[in-house]
């Protein structure tokens, strides 16, 4: 019997380095405002769990205006990056040691991506979801093969949602074996909600009026939830909160009452629904969190855990994983543009 050596894998198991990975991609939204101005509108910050700074970053103008959701895929070689501009998805590269190419290829959809946010890939299914939040308009689209869409294009299955998301997470299987796609529903919803990856990609027709997620849990205290990021080897869920004083045009308005919340055993919560106190609450002068916008962590073994943070106010900060309260960030630093979303890409060799 042939066996095929370079056949596409058909799990959701990353590919594994030989050695660990840490690669933390920012989008900016930034728009240049002239034809001789140039944005790097993505970086990769490697290795992003080095000890007692930010290491410094590399990146690339991969062209779109507005750039939004950014994600990397170990398994297609991959990278993509939204524009919530232009509605196009440009493709990038990245070397062994973590230097991006940009490419000219790219796909777009004027009809259904009116405002498009967070991205994500699902490798077992070759399956691209892109949320899309234009009020009275929300949706969760999905493309199949992405990586042969070129020109415009339309989603096999355009998902209507009753509520605007923000944030997009995968990885969590709970014990019916359904893998979930949990979205962060932005504004006065203060919901997360899950959908099973395996009925939403089995959905035979292309549009669904306001589909419901199987899971709903909400978070009482929230203003804003936007950023979003699941580890399955802790089993915790991280969210952020914009809050009321967020970053506007007038500083004199702007106020450190972002959150971010922390979700113990979370699949269990998850599968209990109802409205749940977060297991710890990171905030304060000390914390400086003013419009935190996406968040990220890094679980792997052996290495130091953390929670990664963008905030609007073109930071990035980075707490211990067991932060809570006023905490003092680990380490922090100045970005050189607005970011708006970020994706971990944290690997580590065959255990």
């Amino acid at each position: 019997e042939a066996v095929c050596f370079a056949c596409k894998k058909t799990d959701d198991e990353p590919i594994y380095p030989p050695a660990p990975i840490s690669r933390l991609y920012i989008s900016f939204s930034d728009i240049a405002n002239s034809d001789t101005q140039v944005h790097q509108n993505v970086v990769v910050i490697d290795p992003a769990d080095s000890t007692g700074y930010i290491p410094p970053s590399t990146g690339a103008n991969t062209q779109p205006q507005l750039g939004m959701g950014v994600f990397y895929s170990p398994d297609l070689k991959q990278g993509f990056q939204v524009s919530r501009n232009d509605t196009s998805v440009r493709y990038f590269s990245v070397s062994d040691v973590g230097n991006i190419s940009t490419s000219t290829r790219s796909f777009k959809d004027t009809i259904n991506l009116y405002s498009p946010r967070s991205i994500r890939y699902d490798n077992k299914r070759d399956q691209l979801f892109i949320t899309n939040d234009l009020a009275g308009n929300s949706s969760l689209n999905i493309y199949n093969n992405p990586t042969r869409l070129v020109g415009q294009q339309s989603p096999v299955r355009r998902l209507q949602l009753t509520s605007a998301p923000w944030g997009m997470a995968t990885g969590m299987i709970l014990n019916t074996s359904d893998s979930l796609l949990l979205l962060s529903m932005q504004g006065s919803t203060k919901q997360i909600w899950g959908f099973k990856l395996k009925d939403i990609s089995s959905i035979q027709d292309t549009f669904v009026n306001n589909i419901k997620p199987s899971y709903t849990i909400s978070i009482k205290e929230a203003n804003d939830i936007r950023g979003i990021a699941y580890s399955s080897r802790l089993d915790i869920l991280i969210l952020s909160d914009v809050g009321p004083g967020r970053l506007t045009d007038n500083p004199s308005n702007n106020s450190v009452d972002g959150k971010i919340y922390v979700i113990e055993n979370a699949k269990q919560v998850i599968e209990a629904g109802g409205t749940i106190t977060p297991t710890r609450t990171i905030r304060g002068l000390t914390a400086n969190l003013v419009d935190p916008i996406d968040i990220a962590i890094t679980d792997l073994p052996n290495r130091n855990h953390f929670i990664y943070v963008i905030d609007r106010a073109k930071r990035l900060s980075r707490f211990a994983i067991d932060a809570n309260g006023d905490a003092k960030p680990d380490i922090a630093g100045t970005l050189p543009l607005t970011p708006e979303f970020m994706y971990l890409d944290s690997r580590g060799p065959l255990e």
